[in-house]
């Protein structure tokens, strides 16, 4: 997905994408979208691992930080959404 495509697309694609992230650096998917990263086994490099994939999927660079700030899937989705580049077509 690109970074035009999850602005399109809202949030609820987006929110899809970190979640996929999400469960492929816990290895499972036993969290809900208000879970905390880090409460449901998440590590610091795990989270590396989820700002790089999902700025390789976005096509944009993410800051570590923003992870850090926003560690559940809800969070995380909504703050990639209103940092979405509004300047691509």
């Amino acid at each position: 997905m690109t970074a035009t495509e999850s602005a399109t697309h809202g949030t609820s694609e987006l929110t899809a994408l970190v979640h996929r992230a999400w469960a492929e650096a816990l290895g499972h998917d036993e969290f809900t979208d208000e879970d905390n990263f880090f409460r449901v086994g998440g590590h610091s490099l795990g989270a590396l691992q989820v700002v790089r994939d999902l700025s390789a999927a976005l096509e944009r660079r993410i800051p570590v930080r923003v992870f850090f700030r926003s560690p559940t899937v809800r969070a995380l989705a909504d703050v990639l959404t209103a940092d979405a580049p509004k300047d691509q077509a």
